[in-house]
């Protein structure tokens, strides 16, 4: 999400192994050395060792990137204790091998004839097994079988066994001679030294075009080694937070006592009690820029002309990296100028207004309670009209950019639905005066037409009472369509907020009202260019059509740069201790659509899916109320109790986000959620009968698994080895969509005074 603000082309610190970002430190030169003998053996294994997050398997992936993919087809598989036929399935799912039955003689044959097929093409098959400390004997046996190939009719496989330190005495023991046999080559990595650090960071950085912001002070890479031990994984995860953090408070350097507070953070985020790391030594020299290119694949960071130990080949042991030379320094050297701060707007005109709006729902039949006004000349009030949750932090983003545009008038938050929205998500409207201006009206149960009537009629006094200047309403819901229609035929000008989108399917009825809405609207802000051609298609004129980007993004910034009253979200969710520091990381879900928790088989089938994902991955769900009551009902939140699936109640908007931004992914059926995972470059997953949202899946980060738990299965599997999908964020999703608005519609107002004083005169 700070990648464009700090000119970078990417995100430089992903956890997930990425052989582009591969960086060629001693240890790794001798282990990769070691490896491309082990794989040019046609047979035996190669077992890799190491701390969890030593780059074992980014040093696997670089080596297999070498080699051509037309000789080659690579298999992973993330062992979670499984058993030989557990073990089977997965290695079958891994290559993509469709077997109709889950008998074992079946899946065998299966895997048979693909390496068979394989054979005849000239290609060979490799196997990745990460975490395979944690295999079952009889996996070990089963794999020892594969790797042989039993007999002519059979063929080998190549087999690559990834895991902690653990792995390397299980192959080293007594009860596996005939494994540790069949190794060929095995490879044991260590962390890198305080030098190493700093040019492992500026290594990433520069790959994506880094130009010195944000500046490294003198003492903050040897800060980072310090609470990171050098170990590869834990300087991503405490370097991505940081360039955040700097992100968020607009900040262009990153000294040591940034690092001290980030680290302490995540500590305490993940449970992390163990003693906190001695203070560094001397501050390394500041870099205040990339000074040098990227070595190449395959050559070491070591002095000109220093020999480089190839090792012998099994069994090494890499512990004590080697401090890299200086780079070059460029003749220009420029610090990078401080950023401009944008003077503070002025406090909206002051308008003549008393307001005492009562904040409890109306009740049925009744008229809301509105507060006595006084008119005064051009102080009629913006009504910006929510619905649903998506609507109430949009409305938030936006009104912080009404409130900070100096002539515009006061905003008025009409509620329309007796929900919890706005009381849940209250932080996003920090610092405007919104209690005081706030209407509810209160509808709630009955029937399509019956509410829409009784919110028709509501909102018509409250236009009536207000006499506002104009009505903004959000995302053509059926909120916008009844409010948006009384004040068109009240001759109030009605901004419509995300017009233009559309799910694709001629007859969805949440389609047909967006489209009723966009007919009506004299101002259509759409979010992206799609947009504009679907309303051009339907015959909206262009002068009507404006194009300023997505709010959400806005939301998403206003919710990061929330400071939650329990940050830590360990604490704040009431998680295991080990469930945010799995080395997987851990996946959120978001699953309220009636069509996917309304019917038991769905749900069921869902949930299957979920089990099969948490074997990986460990999940949080926060659950909406009426969910957690279907659970209950279908008799399922037992099932979902007794997996790695942590199930809280609904979430504030800045907590929701704030574990979002951290996961390794995010399995939803929101359209919002598809819009926030790709804002914030989050692999998603849609999951079940829901409509996917198409941007998001064209370049965002959304990709569509329905109800096939194989797909499901094997799209998580690339999150955890590959990073998974992630895409770009869409053309003007850069968090200034509420101020393109905010200023557009003082213009506009602006010239219907203007045409209206002219009319009168």
């Amino acid at each position: 999400m700070y990648e464009t603000h700090f000119g970078i082309s990417g995100p430089p610190f992903q956890l997930s192994p990425d052989p582009n970002f591969y960086f060629d430190s001693r240890g790794h030169h001798e282990a990769l050395e070691a490896l491309r003998r082990g794989l040019a053996e046609p047979n035996g294994f190669v077992v890799v060792s190491g701390e969890i997050g030593a780059g074992k398997t980014t040093l696997v992936r670089t080596l297999l990137a070498e080699l051509e993919s037309s000789e080659l087809v690579v298999g992973q598989v993330l062992s979670t204790q499984l058993e030989a036929a557990e073990l089977m399935r997965a290695v079958a799912l891994a290559f993509g091998i469709a077997v109709d039955s889950d008998a074992s003689a079946d899946v065998e044959k299966a895997l048979q004839s693909f390496l068979l097929a394989m054979a005849k093409e000239g290609r060979r098959a490799v196997l990745i097994v990460d975490e395979a400390q944690n295999l079952d004997r009889s996996s070990f046996h089963w794999l020892l079988g594969l790797e042989k190939g039993h007999s002519p009719t059979r063929i080998p496989m190549k087999i690559c066994l990834v895991g902690q330190p653990e792995l390397r005495d299980i192959v080293n023991s007594g009860d596996h001679i005939e494994l540790r046999q069949r190794v060929v080559v095995q490879c044991h990595l260590g962390p890198l030294g305080v030098n190493e650090t700093g040019a492992y960071i500026t290594h990433r950085l520069g790959l994506v075009g880094w130009k010195g912001t944000p500046r490294f002070e003198p003492g903050a890479f040897e800060e980072i080694h310090r609470w990171t031990g050098g170990i590869p994984r834990r300087i991503n995860l405490l370097c991505n937070r940081l360039m955040l953090s700097r992100f968020l408070s607009e900040s262009t350097t990153i000294d040591a006592a940034a690092v001290a507070e980030i680290a302490t953070d995540l500590r305490a985020e993940i449970g992390d009690t163990s003693p906190v790391p001695a203070p560094a030594g001397a501050p390394l020299p500041v870099l205040d820029e990339v000074v040098a290119a990227p070595p190449a694949k395959g050559e070491p960071l070591v002095a000109p002309g220093e020999p480089v130990a190839a090792g012998p080949a099994v069994d090494i042991h890499l512990i004590e990296p080697v401090e890299p030379p200086p780079a070059e320094q460029k003749a220009e050297r420029a610090s990078p100028a401080a950023r401009a701060k944008k003077p503070a707007a002025p406090p909206p005109t002051s308008v003549d207004l008393e307001l005492d709006v009562d904040a409890e729902p109306a009740s049925d039949g009744q008229e809301p309670a509105m507060p006595t006004l006084r008119n005064g000349g051009e102080s009629r009030p913006l009504l910006c009209v929510v619905g649903g949750q998506g609507e109430h932090v949009k409305a938030a983003a936006l009104m912080h950019a009404i409130a900070a545009q100096a002539d515009l008038p006061v905003t008025l938050l009409v509620r329309c639905y007796a929900n919890s929205a706005f009381e849940r998500h209250r932080e996003m409207f920090a610092g405007l005066d919104v209690a005081g201006r706030l209407v509810n009206l209160g509808i709630a149960g009955g029937t399509y037409a019956g509410r829409a009537a009784e919110l028709m009629k509501r909102f018509e006094f409250v236009v009536d009472h207000c006499q506002p200047a104009a009505v903004i309403v959000f995302d053509g819901s059926d909120a916008a369509l009844s409010c948006g229609l009384v004040a068109s035929r009240k001759g109030l000008p009605v901004l419509h907020v995300g017009a233009g989108l559309r799910s694709g399917t001629t007859t969805d009825a949440a389609d047909i009202t967006r489209r009723l809405a966009d007919q009506l609207a004299d101002v259509l802000y759409t979010t992206e260019s799609q947009a504009n051609q679907q309303l051009a298609q339907e015959g909206v004129a262009a002068d009507r059509i404006r194009f300023v980007g997505n709010t959400l993004a806005d939301a998403l910034q206003v919710a990061l740069r929330t400071r939650l009253a329990t940050p830590n979200p360990r604490e704040r969710l009431g998680l295991p201790a080990n469930l945010l520091s799995d080395r997987n990381g851990y996946g959120v879900v978001v699953l309220d659509g009636m069509a996917n928790v309304g019917d038991r088989q769905a749900l069921s089938e869902l949930i299957n899916i979920l089990r099969a994902v948490a074997h990986d991955v460990p999940l949080i769900w926060p659950m909406h109320t009426r969910t957690r009551e279907l659970m209950a009902k279908f008799k399922l939140d037992a099932v979902v109790a007794s997996e790695r699936i942590a199930t809280l109640p609904s979430q504030s908007y800045p907590s929701l986000v704030q574990l979002m931004s951290n996961a390794t992914c995010v399995l939803t059926d929101s359209w919002n959620v598809q819009e926030e995972t790709t804002i914030l470059a989050v692999p998603c997953l849609t999951l079940g009968v829901a409509q996917e949202r198409p941007l998001t899946t064209t370049i965002g980060s959304n990709q569509v698994v329905g109800r096939n738990k194989s797909l499901a299965t094997r799209a998580v599997w690339d999150c955890i080895f590959n990073g998974g999908k992630r895409g770009r964020a869409p053309d003007l999703w850069d968090g200034k969509a509420a101020e393109r608005i905010a200023q557009h519609m003082a213009g506009f107002l602006a010239a219907r005074r203007t045409s209206r004083d002219g009319v009168t005169a």
